[in-house]
């Protein structure tokens, strides 16, 4: 599938889209991340300040608690009545005097108490004496002896207060729903720390709830000295222990069930209980990052307007190269006698007047190829009837091979076949690659010439592994610089022996042309071995390049050649030893004939 490349235009836009996104989330994220806590220590503040108004109505409701106790602990009527026994007044008239004063006493308790009618108050003395503010028919005040916990007001100093949270042990039949109080406990004693009495003093938890703010995003206990709840909206989490609380307040925010909350919480004066709100974080910071959204929708709003305004500007600035873009893809379409129009001082302008420039430059340089062209014509001709002298030659030379066979003179006409044959493979340079075999003729005929020349003879075998080595295609004029070495150096002009051998080897999946080219000429010493080798690695060109022979090609130059055609691919290894003879070894990649 062809993915289609973005125009200039685009690619602007996507870029000022980039540059005006990045510094908006930048800013966002590092506004975001340095008002966290400011946000955070701003939502614990709201909380606390809403939490101290709750703290404040409940302590009201607590201290009216321990007036009415403090009330009952410091009236000295209520201290003798609790101190006088019954069974000890002795006449009636004693007995008519005391219960006056209890009745007058009851009558003032009742007068303090009923005023705040939401208050449960019990007064139990030592010689039985009774006082409460409910009917007996509610609750039998006596039964609070029988509670685990009165025991404890006999070990608590004097004037301290038992608090007890969760307390249900009073039952107002007019009211089915009043099975949550909230109680505390204040023994009566002497000067000599004697308990002669007790006051109890309970109040509905109805009464305190509705003091705990709540709402969607925030909850509000009271809770007592070990966590446990003793007011709340919801009454089936009363009695509940909260396993989130927590006495140290060092932490302001807690995780409960994997949701994050802000806690807040405040001691209450009168007790050790403590009042805590928890408040959702998300909510709570969502609250307080209402400026920063508005902040950050300004910056939407303006980033928008520039977005508008910039794409304009640059449909107008890029609107010349447009043009200019639809101008050069006519051009590449092949209409070359169009011009692009664009006019102006702007860079665009300037460009495109440099291509209607060269257009006509290359208008110019069409016209001169064109004359080039005729005249190349003309001179392919003249090379093509100059042609006609060496061809003239070879059937001459031809005419006369033939009228010596006629003569029965074999051996001459075998030998100007081979001159023949050997200047027809020089004077043609069309094909660069030919058969190895064909290799190998050209330099038996080269052979054969030699040996009349030089009045010697010169033995040469040729031997191929398989028929793909003689299809092998090689480069020519690759063995013969070899073979005329081999004669000329080797043989010093006299008898001799060559051979080449060629064969196909495998490596790594390719298949590898090896020609072997030996002699048992005269050989090199070390010495000369190492120079020949050290000429051969020679990369560079030099000015005194063998140039020796029929062929005017060195073993140099062959080798230079082939490294040009094959680069690492060829292998040349030369084996020689004085006296013995020398051994080529050329190796090369195999490419067979079609």
């Amino acid at each position: 599938m062809k993915i289609r490349q973005l125009s200039l235009r685009n690619k602007l836009v996507g870029s000022a889209v980039i540059c005006l996104l990045i510094p908006l989330i930048v800013v966002y994220l590092v506004t975001n991340y340095l008002t966290r806590d400011l946000i955070l220590d701003k939502a614990i503040s709201t909380a606390e300040d809403t939490l101290k108004v709750s703290k404040s109505d409940v302590n009201r409701v607590f201290d009216q608690m321990l007036e009415i106790s403090n009330f009952v602990l410091m009236n000295n009527e209520i201290r003798q009545m609790l101190l006088v026994d019954p069974s000890k007044l002795g006449s009636a008239e004693n007995r008519a005097d005391t219960i006056i004063s209890s009745s007058r006493l009851s009558r003032f308790l009742d007068d303090l108490v009923l005023p705040n009618k939401d208050f449960y108050v019990t007064i139990l003395g030592e010689n039985n004496y009774i006082y409460t503010s409910y009917s007996y028919s509610d609750y039998n005040p006596v039964q609070l002896y029988e509670q685990n916990w009165f025991s404890e007001l006999d070990n608590i100093p004097n004037f301290s207060t038992y608090w007890l949270g969760q307390q249900n042990i009073y039952y107002n039949k007019s009211d089915l729903n009043s099975s949550n109080w909230v109680t505390i406990g204040r023994p009566i004693k002497t000067t000599a720390a004697n308990p002669i009495g007790y006051v109890v003093v309970t109040v509905n938890e109805r009464i305190i709830h509705p003091y705990l703010t709540q709402s969607s995003d925030q909850d509000t206990f009271l809770l007592d000295d070990d966590g446990v709840v003793v007011s709340h909206v919801d009454s089936t989490k009363i009695g509940e222990k909260m396993s989130w609380w927590k006495e140290d307040e060092s932490s302001k925010t807690i995780e409960i069930d994997g949701a994050k909350y802000i806690y807040v919480a405040q001691d209450l004066d009168s007790n050790n209980w403590r009042i805590v709100s928890l408040i959702s974080l998300s909510s709570a910071v969502a609250k307080n990052k209402h400026i920063l959204f508005v902040s950050f929708a300004v910056q939407v709003l303006f980033s928008l307007v520039f977005f508008v305004l910039l794409t304009l500007l640059i449909s107008r600035f890029t609107k010349p190269i447009a043009n200019l873009i639809r101008f050069v893809k006519k051009i590449g379409r092949g209409q070359l006698d169009l011009r692009s129009g664009i006019s102006g001082q702007n860079e665009v302008a300037h460009l495109a007047g440099t291509i209607d420039y060269m257009l006509d430059q290359i208008q110019s340089m069409i016209e001169q190829i064109t004359v080039e062209q005729t005249k190349k014509r003309k001179a392919e001709l003249e090379m093509l009837q100059a042609q006609i002298n060496p061809h003239f030659m070879f059937n001459l030379l031809n005419s006369i091979r033939l009228n010596i066979l006629i003569q029965g003179d074999k051996e001459s006409a075998e030998l100007i076949g081979s001159l023949s044959s050997l200047l027809r493979m020089t004077f043609n340079r069309d094909n660069e690659f030919i058969p190895l075999e064909e290799e190998v003729d050209t330099v038996s005929h080269y052979v054969r010439l030699m040996n009349f020349r030089h009045a010697n003879q010169v033995r040469f075998e040729v031997k191929f592994a398989s028929e793909q080595c003689g299809d092998a295609r090689v480069p020519r004029f690759m063995i013969q610089p070899l073979i005329e070495n081999a004669i000329i150096h080797g043989f010093e002009q006299f008898d001799g022996e060559i051979f080449i051998d060629a064969n196909i080897r495998e490596n790594n999946g390719s298949e590898l042309l090896q020609i072997f080219v030996r002699d048992n000429g005269i050989g090199m010493t070390e010495d000369k071995l190492n120079g020949l080798q050290a000429k051969l690695d020679d990369y560079e060109e030099s000015g005194d390049l063998e140039k020796k022979g029929f062929s005017g090609i060195g073993v140099k130059n062959v080798v230079q050649r082939l490294r040009l055609i094959y680069g690492d691919q060829l292998h040349v290894d030369i084996q020689s030893e004085h006296n013995v003879g020398t051994e080529i070894t050329l190796e090369f990649p195999l490419e067979i004939r079609e």
